[in-house]
């Protein structure tokens, strides 16, 4: 079982209109690890009928000396109970959290790298950019909801950096996608990091593995929504998915 950790809130401001971030704190984060940006947590919500249910956030930041542990959250109204929280969310407010999961980086031995993702995956994909050495190089592409999302984030000076606007009424991830495809190929071994919709993630697959030929163990793809489902449908279209790929890739040529 993940370890649980009682905090409450010390922070709670919006970066832009659609992601807020949160500083949570206690005297229970002197056992939690050191250096697990881009890992994630769980953190609990409660329902109005008396249920509960966990969702996974990033680990933005963690200081150790303060035992304070800094979440992004995804601010789409009070739509879901966890944006619900995270808009309504006051200092000192409790709130619970498990874990940690494994991290999430890219390697940073490769040639050069293709990062990709939503708005979902911006907490994961600044940690990334700010953990990378100084000489990487390639292309980091990001995809909000509306351009006053866009963040200043920390990069290498070479690895290019593009925003992209999902227009109204579009498929998510359509301006990502088609954004990432358009870019330039580079030399050298590629390591891909996407995250974002369900089909986003599909369709990036059989981008980097079965159009550029990217082996699929060196790179890390992943869905973190699926448009129109719950975030246990996500979860269950996640697995299946995962299981036919697999059952498929199996299969004699």
């Amino acid at each position: 079982m993940p370890q649980q950790y009682d905090l409450h809130v010390v922070s709670n401001r919006s970066l832009t209109p659609h992601m807020r971030r949160i500083v949570l704190a206690g005297d229970a984060l002197s056992e939690f690890p050191r250096d697990q940006e881009s890992g994630y947590v769980k953190v609990g919500f409660s329902l109005e009928d008396g249920n509960h249910v966990m969702r996974s956030y990033t680990v933005r930041a963690f200081d150790a000396a303060a035992n304070q542990i800094t979440l992004d959250f995804v601010d789409h109204g009070d739509t879901g109970p966890a944006s619900k929280w995270a808009r309504n969310a006051e200092v000192g407010s409790a709130v619970s959290i498990f874990g940690p999961g494994e991290k999430k980086l890219a390697d940073p031995s490769a040639s050069w790298l293709f990062l990709g993702g939503d708005l979902s995956a911006l907490p994961a994909l600044s940690v990334n950019m700010e953990q990378l050495p100084d000489t990487a190089k390639g292309y980091a592409v990001i995809e909000v909801p509306h351009a006053e999302d866009i963040q200043d984030l920390a990069h290498p000076e070479d690895l290019q950096v593009h925003w992209v606007v999902s227009a109204d009424g579009a498929p998510p991830n359509t301006a990502l996608t088609q954004k990432i495809r358009s870019l330039p190929w580079l030399d050298g071994t590629a390591y891909p990091w996407f995250a974002g919709e369900f089909s986003g993630m599909r369709d990036m697959r059989s981008y980097f593995r079965d159009e550029r030929g990217v082996d699929r163990r060196a790179m890390y793809l992943s869905c973190y929504w699926k448009v129109g489902d719950s975030d246990e449908g996500m979860k269950k279209a996640k697995r299946q998915d995962a299981e036919e790929d697999a059952r498929l890739a199996a299969e004699p040529v």
